[in-house]
């Protein structure tokens, strides 16, 4: 009980479209059989990864090894050629990391040297983003069809590829440069916080009545794919 609450409040304190990739996660994650005991490999993250608390929830005892240039076991720099041992990996958790990329070929190279045969992979990026920094930032983002056509190019076969968004974060994130979690996004653009300064500060995005009443007025559906904002895949060789 304690798990699972922690986890709904950590949910929460992502930002929305994080949110709505982990809810897919989850849904894909239940139905697909995975062993108990699960070699986890991370490319470029953490150990604060919120895919690896939806798979402790679920009840799942991880192995993790963690490639990167930052947090890591094994060094990867994803825009080289990395000569990589193979280890047995039955999940490949790859999340928010294609963007800061500029050798997208390199990239899906090292998915495919990092997989075999019993390894599923699970990819997420933005489709439509804001600039961001740390550590660098090369896209906007990518549609689902990218990350497939790439995949499939490298002889993997889709499982499952979707895009998570809605009108509402999507002109929050376009028009404020904001990212806001789901109970924000879900309150229709309120202030974040009761400071006198970060009303001000939030007003001031604010520049006309327009911006207010198109995020306060906009939808809320996630089926209308002009707003989609992340873009996701499961695949296998």
């Amino acid at each position: 009980m304690i798990c699972s609450l922690k986890l709904h409040c950590m949910e929460n304190n992502y930002e929305y479209g994080r949110h709505l990739l982990l809810e897919s996660f989850k849904l894909f994650i239940e139905k697909f059989e995975l062993p108990k005991k699960l070699n986890v490999s991370l490319v470029g993250g953490s150990d604060e990864e919120p895919e690896l608390a939806v798979l402790k929830k679920l009840g799942y005892e991880i192995n993790l090894t963690k490639y990167g240039i930052e947090h890591y076991e094994v060094f990867c720099d994803l825009n080289e050629n990395n000569d990589l041992e193979k280890i047995d990996v039955d999940l490949l958790i790859c999340s928010n990391v294609l963007e800061h990329i500029w050798n997208v070929e390199n990239f899906f190279e090292n998915i495919n040297k990092l997989s075999s045969k019993e390894t599923l992979i699970y990819i997420n990026c933005p489709k439509s983003n804001m600039e961001h920094g740390s550590p660098e930032y090369y896209s906007a983002g990518y549609a689902k069809e990218f990350l497939t056509k790439n995949l499939e190019f490298k002889d993997f076969t889709i499982l499952k590829s979707g895009e998570v968004g809605t009108e509402r974060y999507y002109k929050s994130i376009h028009l404020l440069q904001a990212w806001y979690t789901k109970k924000e996004v879900e309150a229709k653009y309120r202030f974040k916080e009761n400071t006198l300064s970060y009303k001000l500060k939030h007003l001031m995005k604010l520049y006309n009545l327009g911006h207010y009443l198109s995020l306060s007025r906009a939808s809320n559906d996630s089926h209308d794919s002009a707003f989609m904002t992340n873009s996701y895949v499961f695949a296998k060789k």
